[in-house]
């Protein structure tokens, strides 16, 4: 039995390095890909620009995510009545 568990993993060791130089053989001959020419790289094309987005209604202040509102003087932020709280109830 000990003679049959050396072989095998001997078996699976060098058809392990075979398939790696072989894997190595093919991606080494593989056609290379193609690269792009000087002029082809001087045009560029110009993408339009998008108007900002105003999430849930608001300004265009803190990139329109006003999820708590700044009116409180407490220390903690309070949340807008828009968005319900964030809770997890996990265990």
């Amino acid at each position: 039995m000990k003679l049959v568990k050396k072989l095998i993993r001997y078996w699976i060791a060098i058809a392990s390095v075979i398939s790696f130089l072989g894997g190595w053989v093919i991606l080494a001959h593989s056609p290379k890909p193609v690269q792009s020419t000087p002029s082809s790289a001087a045009q560029s094309v110009a993408l339009p620009t998008l108007p900002p987005i105003q999430a849930y209604g608001g300004s265009v202040n803190n990139n329109g995510l006003n999820f708590f509102s700044n009116n409180n003087s407490q220390s903690s932020p309070q949340p807008s009545s828009s968005v319900p709280m964030l809770r997890t109830r996990g265990s």
